[in-house]
């Protein structure tokens, strides 16, 4: 398990679409995600969030338990 102490988002996941003389199309469906500020995210259809985990530990399930205890 990973204890995430940073977390931003990143981008997205989504399709690419474009037009032609036919109309509307899909475009691209790329495998990994477009960062926000990239310059077609204006025609992306995003399907899903995309957080980068900057800062996080490995933890088991018995640590993360007993860390959350004591944080309440």
């Amino acid at each position: 398990m990973f204890l995430a102490r940073s977390a931003p988002l990143y981008g997205v996941h989504g399709t690419l679409y474009g037009r032609d003389e036919s109309g509307v199309k899909v475009i691209a469906q790329p495998d990994t995600p477009l960062p926000y500020g990239h310059p077609n995210l204006g025609t992306f259809l995003a399907s899903q969030l995309v957080r980068r985990l900057q800062s996080f530990r490995v933890v088991g399930l018995d640590e993360l338990i007993n860390d959350l205890a004591t944080a309440s």
